[in-house]
């Protein structure tokens, strides 16, 4: 069987945090006795066909001279489309590069399987009904449905696919409420890499170069808007706790601006700004915390919980999207209302305080 994968996130090296659950299926296919190869943008300095973990994997460049491509990357393509207008100007090249790549690609395939809704306009539109197009909606992509003419696109595309997959039960439950007929919608979790488990924290800290006598909150992902980070910074300038530190892994275009904020909340001492870190090295830094923390204004159904949850960490999380049906309140984490840096603060202060807690909501 041969699938080819369209997505507009893919890793670009090995340990690449962007699209690394993608990178994980593929594999896990391939090791099944799949055929596939990935459709992914180009960035700069990549070369347009290589091999990441027994996936082939092909390029598409949307514009000439290459360095000059701003749609994809960075701080993924709905924050990069917000800040810069040259790559709102580049959308119609990505659009036509993806199609003409796609038709490509597509030729001889037994499923077109697409991440993101923008892939399942190109698949629709590339394969002109020779093979069925499967479309998984991860989250942000469903945020889009609320009004206006990207709404009415994303709804046309959602009725066009063979099979609408789901990461989470609310993000079902919308496709549904957007006129997907529901015999064309799963649910299928996201799955978590075995590498994701408890580990002693001691050495783990002393890996990562963390204090070995500070309260641990860590945080992983993206350093872009959408992850609430500023409020994660105001809820621990809340602290009256000089034990307690915060652990950023990750790399954004908010980056500047979190540590200038940092520095005017006086915080600078208590927060590590780590940057990116490889998907092997993440682990670690789980192992390693007292606590993570996912103050997002909005999700899907956030894999760094579960990954979280795999290591044996507390979680304390933003009830949106689809994190409530991973964390239940007081059970296997602590929820808190979005936006609100006095909740969040207070939610990490009960754990720090009562380490019995911890380790039962862990």
């Amino acid at each position: 069987m041969r699938v080819c994968v369209l997505t507009t996130g893919f890793p670009r090296f090995a340990g690449d945090l962007f699209g690394g659950f993608v990178l994980d299926l593929c594999r896990r296919l391939v090791a099944q006795g799949v055929e596939v190869e990935v459709l992914a943008p180009h960035q700069h300095g990549l070369p347009r066909r290589e091999e990441l973990a027994g996936v082939p994997i092909r390029r598409f460049s949307y514009m000439v001279p290459s360095s000059w491509q701003r749609v994809a990357y960075g701080g993924g393509i709905p924050t990069n489309l917000r800040n810069s207008w040259v790559a709102r100007l580049e959308v119609p090249f990505f659009l036509a590069g993806f199609w003409w790549r796609a038709r490509g690609s597509s030729r001889g395939a037994a499923l077109i399987h697409c991440h993101w809704t923008i892939c399942g306009l190109v698949g629709y539109l590339a394969v002109r009904r020779r093979c069925p197009v499967v479309l998984s909606v991860r989250g942000s992509d469903i945020n889009l449905l609320a009004g206006g003419w990207m709404g009415r696109l994303n709804r046309w595309i959602y009725r066009r696919m063979d099979m609408v997959i789901g990461v989470s039960k609310d993000i079902a439950a919308r496709l549904q409420e957007a006129g997907v007929p529901s015999a064309k919608v799963r649910v299928v979790y996201n799955g978590v890499d075995p590498r994701f488990c408890p580990g002693d924290q001691a050495p783990a800290r002393e890996g990562v170069g963390l204090p070995p006598e500070r309260f641990v909150v860590l945080f992983v992902g993206m350093l872009v808007p959408v992850k609430g980070l500023e409020v994660l910074l105001q809820a621990l300038a809340r602290l009256d706790e000089p034990q307690v530190c915060c652990a950023i892994v990750g790399g954004g275009p908010q980056e500047a601006g979190l540590r200038e904020l940092a520095a005017r909340l006086g915080l600078l001492p208590r927060v590590v700004f780590a940057g990116p870190r490889s998907t092997d090295e993440v682990p670690r830094w789980m192992q390693a915390a007292d606590l993570l923390v996912l103050p997002s204004l909005s999700e899907g159904r956030p894999n760094v919980v579960l990954e979280a949850q795999a290591c044996g960490l507390p979680v304390v999380a933003t009830r949106v999207g689809g994190t409530p049906e991973l964390v239940e309140d007081g059970i296997n984490g602590v929820l808190v209302d979005s936006g609100d840096p006095q909740q969040l603060a207070q939610a990490i202060a009960g754990l720090q305080q009562y380490p019995a807690g911890r380790g039962r909501v862990g």
